[in-house]
């Protein structure tokens, strides 16, 4: 039952809110949508419980999706492939910046070791970019992005294919269909569907029965709303009445092909905005495909942040207008601008923690990806966590302090009662765990339990020296299924 004091707190905040006519997100007190009931037992190898014993819990990885886009040879290359390369070619694995005013970084082996270990370690999903471009995977084949995509998912990350169909009148789109071309419509119309859009396209090429390793998240359209070459083009021929009809086909294709993926479209600009007007475009696009049939499942909102005057309510509100969808949300290029002395570090660490908070308390959000961790691998050399020495950056400090620090839930010295048993009062967010449990000065480590939703685990301590196992509440027929991941 609620505590009177507790229920003073939210009555007050709640009339806050009224007054400001503003989301009570705002205030981010609640989390309770991020975590899962837990009860550990502690028992013997006969089920007598183990009351005096004392428990460790450690949280290994988020259940929600934090993320980071990777290049995907960088990320993946091997030290002899590495040490094989000459300067060029090395300079070459990462962005080029001149235009912004920097010098080619030549990057050495020790910078390839700590780029995989500092996304192998901060996050849950990647996001491989270049080599499923359409040009890219066109020119150079599937080896590069095929083995980034087998690193990260050998590490337990997910990753999402990007872009399927990105309707640039430039780079990913072939040279023989950009403007200054010429081409016939209905051959750049077929050559899409077939190798974007069709099931011996790149979709069909990373599903379970294609040769590559299975993805079934997929950045289906991006960048409508300012890139509208394909469709113009195809409307203009008569191959579609309308934009909404073009773009809606993309989506159906798609489907009818990949039925068990998640399919988002995603657009810049929505939350890095001077009003709501963008973000009711971006509603009201999303809504005209869904009513043109459109099967869209998330809709992916950039946020490269360049703008100083930009608060966590602007952000909440933002999100709320593109939850109107029904559609789930994710935060897909999460990064913040200098390059221009845009924003100050202290500024670019405010709107950090304002875009973590804002994402994590609202029960719209499912994943929040940046667009890069080291400034050398970034398209502005300017990431998010690490400077060029590979040191933790100031602007950085809210992604330790929250997403590896407060949400991560780290339990020490827990005290059981008579029966063996203790249960979390408000819950643990929701992730993957281990627990160590110590009886009489030995320690037992238990690996690899995922409390997704809720869980009860009975953890069964040995005599000294024998084999530590799991009795599942559900072996014990208590009719409660529980899933230990393998380790």
């Amino acid at each position: 039952m609620m505590s009177k004091q507790k229920l003073a707190c939210k009555l007050l905040c709640w009339l806050l809110v009224a007054n400001a006519g503003i989301s009570g997100e705002l205030f981010g007190q609640d989390l309770s949508h991020r975590k899962s009931d837990l009860t550990l037992t502690v028992q013997d190898a006969f089920g007598n419980p183990l009351g005096d014993a004392i428990v460790d819990i450690r949280m290994k990885k988020h259940a929600f999706k934090f993320g980071t886009q990777v290049r995907d040879r960088f990320f993946s290359i091997s030290e002899t492939e590495f040490h094989s390369l000459n300067e060029t070619q090395k300079q070459n694995l990462l962005p080029n910046l001149t235009d912004l005013g920097q010098s080619r970084y030549t990057p050495d082996w020790q910078d390839a070791v700590n780029y995989r270990q500092a996304v192998l370690s901060n996050f849950n999903h990647v996001v491989p970019t270049v080599g499923l471009q359409w040009v890219a995977f066109e020119n150079s084949g599937p080896a590069i992005p095929d083995r980034a995509i087998s690193l990260a998912q050998g590490n337990g990350l997910s990753v999402t294919g990007a872009s399927v169909v990105w309707q640039r009148d430039r780079w990913p789109t072939p040279v023989e269909f950009r403007p200054e071309s010429s081409f016939d419509v209905q051959d750049f119309h077929d050559r899409l569907m077939e190798d974007r859009l069709g099931i011996d396209g790149i979709m069909g090429r990373y599903s379970e029965s294609g040769e590559g390793p299975a993805i079934t998240d997929w950045k289906v359209l991006n960048e409508p709303i300012h890139e509208s070459y394909y469709a113009d083009t195809f409307v203009e021929a008569g191959i579609y009445d309308n934009e909404v009809e073009a773009l809606a086909d993309y989506f159906v294709r798609a489907d009818s092909i990949r039925p068990d993926s998640v399919l988002s479209i995603n657009e810049f600009n929505i939350l890095n905005s001077g009003s709501d007007n963008a973000v009711i475009e971006y509603r009201d696009l999303v809504n005209d495909l869904l009513a043109a049939g459109a099967p869209i499942d998330r809709i992916g909102v950039q946020a490269h942040m360049s703008r100083n005057d930009v608060s966590k309510a602007d952000i909440v509100r933002r999100l709320n207008i593109l939850a109107e969808t029904g559609l789930g949300i994710e935060i897909t290029e999460f990064d913040s601008r200098d390059d221009a002395d845009q924003l100050t570090p202290q500024e670019q660490e405010q709107v950090f923690r304002d875009m973590l908070e804002a994402s994590f308390e609202s029960q719209s959000v499912d994943g929040f990806i940046m667009w890069g961790v080291w400034d050398p691998g970034h398209w502005r050399g300017n990431a998010p966590l690490y400077d060029e020495d590979w040191n933790v950056k100031e602007e950085a400090a809210p992604w330790f302090d929250l997403v590896k620090g407060d949400w991560m839930t780290e339990l020490d010295g827990i005290s059981l009662d008579s029966n063996g048993q203790w249960t979390a009062a408000d819950g643990v967010f929701s992730g993957l765990y281990d627990f160590t449990v110590t009886v009489n000065g030995e320690s037992r480590l238990f690996s690899g339990y995922d409390l997704g939703s809720d869980g009860s685990f009975i953890l069964a301590v040995p005599e000294p020296g024998g084999v530590l196992f799991l009795l599942g509440i559900a072996v014990l027929g208590i009719g409660r299924r529980h899933r230990r991941l393998p380790v």
